[in-house]
C-alpha cells in the first residue's frame, strides 16, 4: 500500500480527471497514473510534473473524496493488464496522441499504449 500522501495524490487526480466517469473510468484514470510512477518516480511526482494533468496548473489543493479514493485503492491493488500510460478527453486532440497506440475508450477518455 502506498503511503497516505501518495494515496491522497492518485485520488485527487482521479477527483480532477475523471469525477463524472464510471468506477471503471476513474480505475482506467488511476491506473494511468500508477504506469507512470515507476522508481524513481512517485505517485505525486507524476501528478504534479508539469504538463501531465491540466487541472494542476491553477489548482493543487487536495480533495478527499470517497469516490475517487475507492477508485484509486481498487486501482493500487489491481494486477489487470491495463498498461495504457496516457489519455485524453474526448473534446481535445492533443498532439502526443499520434505517437502512441490508440486503446480503448471509457465514456469521455481515450486511452493510449506506448
Amino acid at each position: 500500500m502506498p503511503k497516505i500522501k501518495e494515496l491522497q495524490c492518485l485520488a485527487t487526480n482521479v477527483y480532477k480527471e475523471a469525477r463524472g466517469e464510471p468506477m471503471r473510468g476513474q480505475i482506467a484514470v488511476a491506473r494511468v497514473t500508477l504506469n507512470r510512477a515507476i522508481y524513481p518516480k512517485t505517485i505525486c511526482g507524476v501528478v504534479y510534473e508539469p504538463h501531465q494533468f491540466s487541472w494542476t496548473k491553477s489548482y493543487k489543493q487536495v480533495v478527499y473524496d470517497l469516490t475517487a479514493l475507492n477508485a484509486s485503492i481498487i486501482a493500487y491493488n489491481a494486477t489487470d493488464d491495463f498498461k495504457a500510460t496516457h489519455y485524453h478527453n474526448q473534446s481535445v486532440k492533443p498532439s502526443w496522441r499520434k505517437r502512441l497506440k490508440e486503446g480503448v475508450t471509457i465514456n469521455n477518455h481515450t486511452f493510449y499504449y506506448p
